[in-house]
Parts: C-alpha cells; sequence; structure tokens
C-alpha cells in the first residue's frame, strides 16, 4: 500500500511542470514597449493601448496581427469589458483580425505564404518570440501602369517600408513579387503628415514613376494610395494595404 502511494506521489509531481509549462513560457516573453515597431506600424494602436485613459488601464489588452511578419498590415486590439478573463479578451482580438482579414479579401496574388491572425501581445508581454515580429512595416501592393503599347499593366506583390511615413521626412520602401523576389524600390518623402511625394524605380530601372501620395485611414483598411506618371508619361498607381482583387476594385483605373 505504501509503495503505491508512492507511486502515486512520483507520477503527481511529474505532472506538476507540465500543467505550469504555457504560464511559464507567457512570464519569460519579452516586455512589450511604446516604441517598439509594432506600434510605430499602427499609431491609433498605440494611443490606445499605452496613452487613452479608456484603454490603457484595462486589466487585460491584447493586440492580434497576421502572422508571419510579412502578413503583418492590419491589427485588432481588444481590453477588457466587465469581467473578462485575459484568455476571453484574446479570444476576442483574435475573432476581430479574422474578421478584418477576411472582410479584406483573398490574399493569394500578394502571398506566397498563409496569413493567419495569431495574439502577439497580451498585458503588456510578447507572447510570440520578439524575433518573429516585423521591425518594419509591410503590406500587399499593388502597382498599376500603362505599358509602352498602352495598355494596363499590374505587379502585385508586397511592400516593406519605414513604419513612420509622414513624421519621418524620407522613408525607403521595396517590393517584392509574389515569389518574394525585389523588384522595385522607391522613396516616400513627406511634404504634410499624411501626403507628401513618392520615386518608383522596377524591374532594374526598365520602368520608373514618379508622383504623390496620400495616406488614408479607415474603411476598408489603413492604406497608402500614390498616383503619378512613369519615365514615358504613362499614369502608374500604387496602392500599399489592399490586397490585390481589392485594390483593383478600388483604384483599378488609370
Amino acid at each position: 500500500m505504501k509503495r503505491f502511494l508512492a507511486l502515486i506521489l512520483l507520477a503527481a509531481a511529474a505532472l506538476v511542470p507540465a500543467a505550469w509549462t504555457p504560464s511559464a513560457a507567457q512570464s519569460s516573453q519579452a516586455k512589450a514597449e511604446r516604441r517598439d515597431p509594432i506600434f510605430l506600424r499602427f499609431p491609433e494602436m498605440a494611443e490606445r493601448y499605452w496613452v487613452s485613459t479608456d484603454t490603457s488601464a484595462a486589466s487585460h489588452k491584447v493586440v492580434a496581427v497576421p502572422m508571419p511578419r510579412q502578413c503583418a498590415f492590419l491589427y485588432a486590439d481588444s481590453y477588457t469589458k466587465g469581467q473578462m478573463s485575459e484568455s476571453e479578451v484574446q479570444q476576442m482580438a483574435l475573432s476581430n483580425c479574422n474578421h478584418k482579414l477576411a472582410e479584406l479579401g483573398p490574399l493569394g496574388e500578394n502571398y506566397s505564404t498563409d496569413c493567419r491572425c495569431q495574439v502577439v501581445v497580451s498585458n503588456e508581454r510578447y507572447v510570440v518570440p520578439r524575433s518573429s515580429l516585423p521591425d518594419d512595416s509591410y503590406g500587399p501592393v499593388s502597382i498599376f501602369y500603362r505599358d509602352p503599347g498602352g495598355n494596363v499593366a499590374r505587379v502585385n506583390g508586397v511592400a516593406k517600408y519605414g513604419a513612420l511615413i509622414g513624421r519621418d521626412r524620407s522613408v525607403r520602401f521595396s517590393v517584392d513579387n509574389q515569389r518574394g523576389e525585389q523588384v522595385c524600390e522607391g522613396t516616400f518623402t513627406n511634404s504634410a503628415p499624411a501626403s507628401g511625394l513618392f520615386s518608383l524605380s522596377c524591374f532594374a530601372g526598365k520602368f520608373s514613376g514618379n508622383g504623390s501620395y496620400q495616406s488614408k485611414t479607415g474603411a476598408p483598411n489603413d492604406h497608402i494610395i500614390a498616383r503619378g506618371q512613369t519615365g514615358r508619361g504613362q499614369p502608374v498607381v500604387m496602392v500599399i494595404g489592399l490586397p490585390a482583387q481589392l485594390a483593383v476594385a478600388t483604384y483599378g483605373g488609370i
């Protein structure tokens, strides 16, 4: 009998570390900071998370974004309502993120990877490895232009750019096509908080353009719309932050 009880106690002791593993793993994650790239990328979210008296004092604060890092072009932030637990707030953020992502339409023309929403910050702690988060801004991009024959051509892919467009005087960006090959690079130069000039060079200089841009917030998603002319005097439009089909439906006419 004593031997039997001893075996039970040993088994219970072996199970304790496993039961506490998720909590321990979460507590060991890095602390989030106001100036981290994920918050610089989404200034309205940062204001709610760190500054607003209505939300910054919430008992549970959660941020979800699509992952991996190149997919993080939208967010959902959720805060405690009533007696909600941290887990319930996490589920709310995840559900809201998935809803936003589905609303914008398919991403296959822009991404070769599968973008899936994931909770990344919970109660000012990263719940994913900090190294997995973007250190710059990313977003789906579509570039519409007229080729030398006058036909409308289009480049779809992913743009990578500095987070502080409109606050930094000049921000570099690059564009990878759906296969992950860099095909364009350029510069945004701000002249006001939400507008300025852009220049663009693609396909090793075979195609270029310049003009003006605007940063738009709200529905259907925060995005950048840039309009100008190619080196041949033909119109060019670049949309960052909307999947290809939505970009075509919204800005496809040039």
